[in-house]
């Protein structure tokens, strides 16, 4: 009997801790907490992120604990388990308000699609949860869409790049300058189908070309051919090592993706975070040689590009993310010498913020971020908005989200459907019109011609 005591006094123990959490946690995502550490911030978004986009996923572990509590009798014979239930329902209640916002979402991106309806004359109407498609994505956070070939690890650099990167780097390093192409089943070489690249986030430092999230499978639904890249994540020489490899990658697009029925002249680029960053640089410097030394020559521009969850302003002068955000990128990330507040490392820093890298020639940008995003504040996006619809003379479309934190789209959640529906029509509205793009006279390529070239698919 005491051992049974012993089992309940334990359950009613990890019932309350859990419940515990929860609530705070749900407090987080609702309110958007940040602190003066950038680690703690990383850890607190991630959290937050689960709760604001998976709310009746929480629910359902909590309504099933609770039944096992008084399947073995402990919601009877603790006081603590019985006292922790009803604060259970509260924090509940907060679920369901994070889960209604995010189902708002579809208000905001429906505003934003009627907008572009106004220009293209072709109406889009987002689904609800009426519609089978609102839960095959929504519930199948692993939904792909049928037909579509994956060749993965394909190198991007040449033999100079290779053995310049084996030497500083080790061999993980050379792997780690490759891509994976997503081609639709019902595209064949040659066919210039548009093309978005795509940079993943996860500091400079860390992160995969394997965490895709739902836009690229949504691009690839639209017939769209994808390019996920990796870099390189931890070389000697620091950043922006990162930012040139993404470039060595984008003109291996520009020399190659014909082959898999993609159009060189039609690239867009896409990144979350600090790919998000990039994404924007790599858009804003297009052939600029100091960003791609030893190919100077080669054509770097692209069409269009998404940031989302962006960092746009290294510099941070603002203080937005209320810690050492520049002294952390400059120590770690760029490996630099020297105080992030010297003149120095300012102007590097200055050098490779997109918010100052906006020109009149600047291509069309598509700007989606979080409101209570606090790794990359959403003012900093704002800053960058203005000032680009400021000096240039492209377009620009923002999009924010109530309640989304940092990367909230990297979840599978109503709010992240309804903003992959919005960035996918924004897409294929503005690179995917009949017409606007050089046509290649080139006969059609077929994919097995690789083998030519040494790559496998």
């Amino acid at each position: 009997m005491g051992i049974v005591s012993l089992v309940r006094s334990s359950w009613s123990l990890a019932y309350a801790a859990t419940s515990l959490s929860t609530l705070l946690l749900t407090a987080a995502a609702i309110k958007g907490f940040s602190t003066k550490n950038r680690t703690a911030n990383i850890v607190l978004s991630l959290l937050s992120n689960q709760m604001a986009e998976l709310p009746l996923a929480v629910v359902l572990l909590d309504v099933i604990f609770s039944i096992w509590l008084r399947i073995t009798g402990t919601f009877y014979q603790s006081t603590l388990a019985s006292f922790f239930y009803y604060i259970n329902i509260v924090t509940a209640v907060g679920l369901l308000y994070l889960f209604k916002l995010s189902l708002d979402a579809k208000a905001t991106a429906q505003k934003f699609l009627d907008q572009l309806s106004k220009e293209s004359k072709a109406s889009v109407v987002l689904p609800g949860p009426d519609a089978p498609r609102f839960w095959q994505q929504f519930l199948n956070p692993l939904y792909w869409p049928q037909g579509c070939t994956i060749y993965n690890n394909i190198p991007y650099w040449n033999e100079r790049e290779q053995l310049s990167a084996l030497r500083s780097d080790g061999w993980e390093s050379v792997l780690q300058m490759a891509l994976d192409v997503y081609r639709p089943n019902t595209v064949e070489g040659g066919d210039d189908r548009p093309v978005l690249m795509y940079i993943h986030g996860g500091g400079w430092t860390t992160g995969s070309k394997s965490l895709t999230g739902p836009l690229l499978s949504e691009m690839v639904s639209y017939g769209w051919i994808v390019v996920s890249i990796d870099h390189r994540l931890t070389a000697k020489a620091g950043y922006p090592t990162q930012l040139i490899d993404c470039k060595r990658a984008l003109r291996w697009i520009k020399d190659e993706i014909r082959i898999f029925g993609g159009n060189p002249n039609n690239v867009v680029v896409a990144g979350d975070s600090s790919g998000g960053h990039m994404a924007a640089l790599l858009a804003l410097t297009p052939n600029l040689p100091e960003f791609q030394p030893g190919f100077e020559s080669a054509d770097t521009s692209v069409r269009g590009c998404v940031a989302q969850s962006a960092s746009l302003d290294l510099t941070d002068l603002k203080n937005y993310t209320q810690h050492e955000a520049r002294g952390r990128f400059v120590k770690d990330v760029a490996k630099r010498d020297g105080s992030a507040e010297s003149a120095e490392n300012l102007k590097f820093l200055t050098e490779h913020s997109p918010l100052f890298r906006i020109s009149e020639a600047s291509v069309p940008f598509l700007v989606i971020h979080g409101d209570l995003d606090v790794i990359a504040p959403a003012q900093s996006a704002r800053d960058f908005v203005q000032e680009f619809r400021t000096k240039s003379k492209s377009s620009i479309d923002y999009l924010e989200l109530t309640g989304a934190h940092h990367c909230f789209q990297m979840f599978s959640s109503p709010r992240t459907w309804y903003t992959t529906i919005a960035t996918a029509e924004w897409l294929s509205f503005n690179f995917d019109r009949q017409g606007d793009t050089k046509q290649a006279d080139e006969k059609k390529v077929q994919v097995h011609e690789l083998v030519e070239w040494g790559w496998t698919a």
